[in-house]
């Protein structure tokens, strides 16, 4: 697809490069050069046409990655499509008019020449539009400021003495008129497409190219109609000459500008954010927008010029002229006030997006001011509560997390609920070795009983509710007294019997006889000297009895 395309943009530029070089060095003179200048508008028509039918006419498939058309795009080039058709057409009849020999002002020619500035024209103006509707507005007063600076300008150099030319039809007049104010329609047209080519639409390649392209093309075919009006005007009219390859050339190029329109491949999104970007970046007054003032200079120049001479026919037209000028510096005294009425919205909105900003960085000031308290608090948190952790793993039970509020407070009971934990076991654990070690020595202490010393309960038992209560299990506590003159050993209830012993204790002599058995009686208080009877106190007085012998 790419390659074919290649293909027709060379041909089109060859067979425009031959007319040009052919017809501008008479190359085989009136042999070869007379028709080749004389056919070269009819065949750069036609060429024209062909292009931007086929291209405007044919739909844009997805599959193919052209750039898809906008709104009322295809039916714009369409009808400028047309417009090149019909001037073919016209052109056609005037061929016709020449070989025969004849030479007819108004003819049917006229109806193809007048209608290709207007079809034209309002294909140029169904372009996709660019921008909101303030823009668009600035964009149509540039436009009409341009317009009636080169129809004043023009009214100068030509329509006005053909507007003063005596003794024509009605007809002949206008459209003698007609011509050459439609080509400064068109000349203005590409001030036109210029202002408009700075839009997003027209960041796409496609549109972007196919837009300078057509105007290329309209500027050759004004170029070729103004100096046709002017020497005809003047009676110097040579045909088939290199002022009149404008025609065809123009023609052909506005052709090419459709196809390139039809086959140039689509624009990234990204590549259109991009230099949509790069255009913000640039200024904002560039050359597009210097155009209209630029014209509006020249029109002053003009209307200087005007006023300066003594020529009849200047003063004739320059009541024209002047109202002419004046509409313009009109046009532009409304665009500078909708400009400095936009200027002042504008500088409202950045007053207001300035206090909104203002606003935003005392917020942003608060917040960033909370976030160092926040974090300051975090941090003397974060110490203290390594202080307290480093007191634990010393062995400082006591330590605890004195935090009130904050995020760490959570960490701070957790902490202060496992060093509780920690103290009570250890705590647990100190009595377990107390309680062991108590009963190492009452197991000491017994076993030297049962070896024959007295039974003395050790002082580390006294305080330990649990061999107490063994202790008076066993019917020991009351019988034995302790190391301690101050503590007084525990005595069982004088209403609670000791259990009878059924048995005697052995004698570690086995020639002894045993004891008979004694029946139990109540324990007498630990004050009261009289021995009290029980198992114990026999096995006692049986051991005392056999050290004695």
């Amino acid at each position: 697809m790419y390659s074919s395309s290649r293909t027709v943009i060379k041909w089109v530029v060859w067979i425009g490069m031959g007319m040009l070089v052919i017809v501008t060095f008479h190359i085989g003179g009136r042999t070869i050069a007379l028709p080749v200048g004389q056919f070269s508008p009819l065949v750069g028509a036609f060429i024209g046409a062909s292009l931007t039918l086929y291209s405007a006419s044919s739909s844009l498939r997805k599959a193919e990655g052209h750039e898809p058309w906008l709104r009322n795009e295809q039916l714009a080039w369409i009808l400028i499509g047309c417009g090149v058709l019909m001037w073919g057409i016209g052109e056609s009849f005037w061929r016709y008019f020449v070989a025969t020999g004849q030479a007819p002002f108004p003819s049917q020619a006229d109806i193809g020449y007048f209608s290709f500035p207007l079809l034209a024209f309002v294909g140029l103006l169904m372009q996709p539009p660019t921008g909101s509707g303030r823009k668009r507005l600035f964009l149509l007063l540039d436009s009409l400021i341009s317009m009636g600076s080169i129809l004043a300008i023009a009214w100068y150099l030509l329509l006005g003495s053909l507007a003063q030319a005596p003794g024509e039809a009605n007809i002949a007049k206008f459209l003698g008129i007609y011509y050459p104010t439609s080509d400064t329609a068109l000349l203005s047209c590409v001030v036109f497409l210029l202002l408009r080519g700075q839009g997003r639409a027209y960041q796409a390649t496609a549109r972007r190219v196919s837009l300078l392209v057509v105007g290329l093309g309209l500027c050759f075919f004004v170029f070729s109609d103004f100096i046709f009006n002017v020497q005809q005007n003047a009676g110097t009219y040579l045909e088939a000459s290199w002022t009149d390859l404008g025609w065809p050339l123009g023609m052909m190029t506005i052709g090419l500008a459709a196809y390139l329109r039809r086959t140039l491949p689509v624009t990234p999104e990204n590549v259109i954010e991009q230099r949509m970007q790069e255009r913000g970046d640039d200024i904002s007054f560039g050359a597009p927008q210097f155009i209209p003032y630029a014209l509006l200079a020249l029109l002053f120049l003009t209307l200087t010029l005007n006023v300066l001479t003594s020529d009849s026919m200047q003063l004739a037209i320059r009541p024209v002229l002047l109202v002419a000028t004046f509409s313009v510096i009109g046009l532009v005294v409304v665009r500078q006030i909708l400009t400095l009425r936009d200027n002042v919205r504008l500088t409202q909105k950045q007053a207001e997006v300035l206090e909104g900003l203002e606003i935003a960085n005392q917020h942003i000031e608060e917040q960033s001011r909370q976030i160092a308290q926040h974090n300051l608090e975090l941090e003397h948190g974060i110490e203290h509560l390594k202080e307290v952790q480093a007191s634990l793993a010393n062995g400082n039970l006591q330590a605890r997390a004195r935090l009130t509020g904050g995020q760490l407070l959570p960490l701070a009971g957790s902490l202060n609920l496992m060093a509780e934990r920690l103290m009570r076991l250890g705590q647990t654990t100190a009595y377990a070795r107390h309680l062991s070690a108590a009963l190492g020595e009452l197991s000491a202490a017994l076993e030297r009983y049962w070896n024959g010393a007295p039974l003395t309960i050790p002082d580390s038992c006294n305080n330990l509710v649990e061999i107490n209560r063994l202790l008076l299990s066993l019917h020991i506590k009351g019988l034995v007294r302790t190391n301690d003159p101050n503590t007084q050993p525990l005595t069982p209830s004088p209403s609670r019997p000791l259990m009878p012993s059924t048995s005697p204790l052995p004698n570690s002599s086995a020639g002894h006889r045993s004891a008979p058995p004694q029946t139990s009686q109540r324990l007498r208080p630990a004050s009261s000297p009289a021995p009290v009877s029980g198992p114990l106190e026999t096995e006692i007085s049986r051991r005392n009895e056999w050290k004695r012998r």
